[in-house]
């Protein structure tokens, strides 16, 4: 049985950063984690904004037909279960190539024969595909961008009170 250390390197790292700081700083704990959390939105956020810009210069947009939905089931820590609806879409790319694929974001499992716009871009034999709206392009990420800045922002605030 192989592990690769290079994987679990950095969430060990992490925990083991977390440990230190909470023995040695207990009382800026709180101060560490919305900083982290605020971070994690950050880098999120800023990651969805430029990949769907990159999906937008260069990707071609189309139309897709919602055929089916994937259904999948989630637990929360609480043992509570929520079921979400991918689509599964198929269109033509601009080589005629018909390609039925699974999107990302989950959607209400109603819309199934709907006609839904799409920008797409392939990479070799795989396909990113956007939802060509403008929720979804501009929206989601900043809502994460925003969440970012409101835990990053009350972690400084709460550092520079604490100081």
């Amino acid at each position: 049985m192989n592990i690769d250390l290079k994987k679990h390197l950095l969430p060990f790292g992490f925990m083991v950063l977390l440990f230190w700081l909470s023995k040695t700083y207990n009382e800026f704990i709180g101060v560490f984690v919305f900083l982290i959390v605020g971070g994690g939105f950050l880098f999120a956020g800023f990651y969805m904004r430029n990949s769907n810009r990159r999906i937008q210069a260069s990707g071609i947009k189309t139309k897709a037909k919602i055929i089916d939905f994937a259904e999948e089931r989630s637990k929360d820590t609480d043992g509570y279960s929520q079921v979400h609806h991918f689509p599964i879409v198929r269109f033509k790319d601009k080589n005629g190539i018909e390609t039925t694929q699974k999107l990302d974001t989950s959607a209400n499992p109603k819309r199934i024969n709907e006609r839904i716009d799409i920008i797409y871009l392939k990479k070799e034999n795989e396909y990113e595909i956007m939802i060509n709206s403008e929720f979804w392009k501009t929206y989601f990420p900043l809502i994460f961008i925003i969440g970012g800045f409101l835990f990053s922002g009350g972690g400084i605030i709460w550092l520079i009170n604490k100081i």
